[in-house]
């Protein structure tokens, strides 16, 4: 007889054996799989379940546990893989898939389906406001200006005039006074009779003043743009540096933190830097990064805005920004002050409207002065090749100058002019000291980039020569060293032992003396001069040219100019030699 027995939440059908061996078959698989969730499929093969069973009942077969597996379809389920039974139940004692319908608890279920979208609760129709049509009437009648009292230039630009809606009649009478201007109550009017119209009421006129353009047309294009440049810097909703414009909240901003790691980034390079540095070193911000042009706009921006810790001295396409305390580039010899005085007279030949950058390339002879100091003159040679100062108050740029020959590129300043100093460029003291000599030739080419330029000499086979130089280590005396070099010189400016031999062992002229141009040519004829048969001393104009720029900066020009205007008549040509003057001691003041 088959009974049915319940053991807590299941139920085993068959006889007590049956029911005993279900036992067992369930205490089994839940111990196979202990940790799979509740409802998970338990898959254990037949053979298995009855070789570990059986080692308490050797008479136990496989298919003893089938028979007691199908007495029991809502406990165990059996199929098959590759013609071997396999049993299949879960922790729970239920054969998978005998759960009823709304009791199954599925996270996948619970958060893969959307809710539904929420009805929106309806709007009530809103009703457009209307427009009477006779409002867009736009007739082209003038009203509220006399042309005969306007110049023909004067003439104002035709008004707009709306011409307000008839009124109707109806409209009309709400609009009447409840008494009559003559004294008449509202009873004592009296109404209009049907079949009369009632008289059109004039339309009002309303007149719009017209706003007139300035006429530009004659006005130049560069005088035009710097008027919009003023007009726009002025307004505190635009961010500008350059050419470079911006919505001013748009910009981002830098916190005390990013400022100061700038400038001590800046102090540790011991050298000005480009804002391409800055934006990648410091605010770690990629080139290929979308918003690195942005990043690098904010670092001009901002810290324009920093006038106390950060000075712009860079160009348009090179834009380097210095800090105070770095080190100054180019010679310590003597002071940038100093040799922007030395160079004042250069501020007579720059152009008022400079063409900047007009020229490819520029040559350039090296004096014993630019020498000595590694500098260039910021002359009007220098100046049409030169970029121009990007921003109103930059008083000097960085730039770098490549040097093919010597695979080096090195960093300079330019110095821009002042209305007291003229301008120069410092830098170039190892560049000159290893490849050149006083008398070199020099030439400049500029590139794309307003701010790199190409510095190459004219190579030449080895010479060799006894040139003056400065002995700075015993009693600060020039002297005449073998000197062995590669490069083309111009001959009238080399400073050999052969031409200018009493150079020997003189000391260079104080301050006082080198502040006049009239004392220093005088002294260089006392140096280099020949005696003549009369008092005085001779030479040639070449000669002194090389010899004044051993003390300070001489032009061609400036020489001459001190020559031929000296108003004491120390200085006078020499008639018995080409393009030679003779100097008297004693005679200038």
């Amino acid at each position: 007889m088959v009974t049915q027995v319940e053991r807590g939440a299941l139920e085993f059908i068959g006889s007590d054996d049956d029911r005993r061996l279900a036992e067992q078959m369930v205490a089994l698989m839940s111990a196979h799989g202990r940790f799979m969730s509740a409802d998970a499929a338990i898959r254990v093969s037949v053979a298995s379940i009855a070789s570990f069973l059986g080692r308490d009942e050797p008479s136990l077969t496989s298919d003893r546990i089938r028979a007691v597996a199908e007495l029991n379809p809502a406990v165990f389920a059996v199929e098959f893989v590759n013609e071997e039974p396999i049993l299949i139940s879960t922790r729970g004692g239920r054969a998978p898939g005998a759960v009823a319908d709304g009791s199954r608890h599925s996270f996948a279920k619970r958060f893969l389906t959307p809710l539904p979208k929420p009805e929106a609760p309806a709007q009530p129709a809103r009703e457009r406001a209307r427009v009477d049509p006779s409002w867009a009437t736009l007739p082209a009648t003038l009203v509220g200006f006399d042309e005969e009292d306007l110049d023909a230039d004067e003439q104002p630009i035709e008004p707009v005039v709306i011409e307000a809606p008839v009124p109707t009649a109806d409209v009309a009478a709400e609009d009447e006074t409840a008494v009559a201007t003559d004294g008449t109550t509202e009873a004592q009017i009296e109404e209009p009779q049907p079949e009369e119209q009632p008289e059109t009421p004039l339309a009002r006129t309303i007149t719009v003043p017209a706003v007139s353009t300035p006429d530009v047309t004659g006005v130049d294009d560069r005088e035009l743009a710097a008027a919009i440049r003023e007009r726009l810097r002025a307004d505190v909703r635009l961010a500008n540096f350059g050419e470079q414009w911006m919505a001013e909240d748009r910009v981002p901003r830098f916190s005390r933190g990013d400022l100061r790691r700038m400038k001590e980034y800046i102090q540790e390079q011991e050298q000005p830097l480009t804002d391409d540095l800055l934006a990648q070193d410091v605010l770690s911000v990629r080139p290929n990064s979308p918003d690195f042009d942005l990043m690098r706009f904010a670092v001009n921006f901002r810290l324009s805005r920093e006038h106390r810790d950060f000075d712009f001295v860079g160009t348009a396409n090179q834009r380097f920004w210095s800090t105070n305390g770095l080190p100054q580039i180019g010679t310590t010899r003597r002071k940038p002050n100093e040799i922007g005085t030395d160079y004042r007279f250069l501020l007579e030949e720059l152009a008022e409207e400079p063409e900047y950058r007009s020229v490819n390339s520029v040559d350039h002879v090296l004096s014993f002065y630019e020498y000595h100091h590694g500098l260039l003159p910021y002359d009007a040679d220098l100046q049409r090749i030169l970029p121009a100062p990007m921003l109103p108050e930059q008083r000097s740029a960085v730039l770098t100058f490549e040097t093919p020959q010597s695979y080096t590129t090195y960093l300079v300043e330019l110095r821009y002019p002042t209305p007291n100093r003229g301008g120069f460029i410092l830098g170039l003291d190892d560049f000159y000291t290893e490849n050149l000599v006083p008398g070199a030739l020099l030439s400049l080419t500029r590139t794309d980039n307003d701010g790199h330029y190409i510095a190459e000499y004219l190579a030449a086979g080895n010479q060799s020569a006894r040139l003056l130089e400065l002995d700075e280590r015993r009693a600060q005396r020039y002297v005449f060293r073998p000197t062995t070099y590669g490069c083309a010189v111009a001959d009238e400016m080399l400073l050999t032992e052969e031409r200018f031999p009493r150079l020997a062992s003189e000391k260079p002229l104080d301050e006082k003396s080198r502040r006049r141009p009239e004392t220093v040519v005088a002294l260089t004829f006392e140096r280099i001069g020949d005696q003549t048969d009369s008092p005085g001393l001779s030479a040639t104009f070449d000669g002194l040219l090389a010899a004044v720029n051993i003390e300070r900066p001489f032009t061609p020009r400036l020489l001459r100019s001190v020559l031929d205007n000296d108003e004491t008549g120390a200085f006078a040509r020499d008639s018995d030699k080409t393009d030679a003057y003779t100097y008297v001691p004693g005679s200038s003041s």
